[in-house]
């Protein structure tokens, strides 16, 4: 057999896994059975404290396609993915959460789609519920306000056909992006730790001229629910708020105060229907931004070197409603972490 590490894969698969126990053995298996284009997997482990590390390194061991990048400290998603992109040899970077499997033939549409469309950054397959039948999301609709919301969620797969769309905004689930974009924006952006990535990546995508798209052809399974706890708010606002910093004008934040002065109130308020804890997280969140003046400003600077589209032209497909039914279901759980999160 010849060794995957010795011929250029045409894409990397890059799992980031954070005490992955439960679910990143059933996530490998189903990329190595699955009858793919030429590609490699890289399992970044972020400093984990169970035994989901020793795993991956147990099944490495017995795979040349695969490769175990152990991180001493937890570096969030985007720092995972970061961490392994100058491993990375396929023109083309996959990137998968730990707590899915991937159906069979999922890559190849995405990649065929990419090769056929030089002017799309980043596809996202079908991300489906673990049923199979219901989907999590067919990407992101983004919000104008900087909000991301699934789109699709709980619709049936059958509702989607077979035609890739376009798309506003990635999910940061399972997606295959261009390994030269993502090496000329200097990777992901770290700041955020953990959630919103996604969401930032697509704006600055569309920011430099590019546009994103879903394929229905291909699909994964992802064990997922609607959930909300106070440190994944923390986390969404602080980020969203930063994000807005740095990719829009001054002139355009000016122009959309309306629309950002409702989404405040509204995170406000759902904050204080949620109680003392997740109004501590959204005062955290604006402590935060107000401490990063000096990344924020430095990420400005990077986003405005990358632009070639302006604020209005990259906003016209955005979201100027909310989907009520994801945000009853959030006002309304009572989730909490799968696992816990450390900065």
């Amino acid at each position: 057999m010849i060794d995957a590490f010795e011929t250029r894969p045409d894409v990397s698969i890059v799992v980031v896994n954070f005490d992955g126990a439960r679910s990143i053995e059933g996530c490998l298996e189903s990329l190595v059975i699955d009858d793919s284009p030429r590609r490699e997997i890289i399992v970044v482990d972020n400093a984990s404290t169970d035994s989901s590390a020793s795993l991956v390194e147990r099944f490495a061991a017995s795979r040349s396609d695969v490769r175990l990048l152990r991180s001493s400290t937890n570096l969030g998603y985007a720092g995972g993915v970061d961490h392994a992109l100058p491993h990375c040899r396929g023109r083309y970077v996959a990137v998968l959460n730990m707590d899915l499997v991937v159906e069979s033939g999922w890559l190849e549409p995405l990649v065929a789609h990419l090769d056929r469309h030089p002017g799309v950054a980043a596809v996202n397959p079908l991300v489906m519920l673990r049923d199979g039948r219901r989907v999590n999301a067919a990407g992101q609709w983004i919000h104008v306000s900087g909000l991301g919301f699934n789109r699709g969620l709980g619709r049936d797969r059958a509702t989607f056909g077979a035609a890739a769309f376009e798309i506003n905004g990635l999910n940061g689930a399972a997606f295959v992006v261009r390994r030269a974009l993502l090496e000329q924006i200097g990777g992901m952006d770290t700041g955020g730790f953990l959630y919103h990535e996604d969401v930032n990546l697509s704006w600055l995508l569309r920011l430099m001229g590019f546009e994103l798209a879903c394929v229905p052809g291909s699909a994964v399974r992802h064990d997922y629910f609607l959930s909300m706890h106070p440190e994944k708010l923390y986390l969404l606002e602080r980020n969203r708020e930063a994000m807005l910093e740095t990719h829009l004008e001054p002139s355009t934040r000016r122009r959309i105060l309306g629309w950002l002065l409702i989404t405040e109130t509204l995170m406000w308020t759902y904050a204080l229907i949620r109680g003392p804890s997740f109004l501590r997280a959204k005062a955290r969140a604006r402590r935060w931004v107000r401490e990063q003046r000096e990344q924020i400003d430095e990420r400005r600077e990077l986003v405005a070197r990358l632009r070639v589209r302006s604020d209005a032209d990259v906003m016209r497909s955005m979201m100027r409603r909310y989907p009520l039914s994801q945000l009853a279901s959030l006002a309304t759980e009572r989730g909490s972490p799968r696992r816990p999160l450390r900065d």
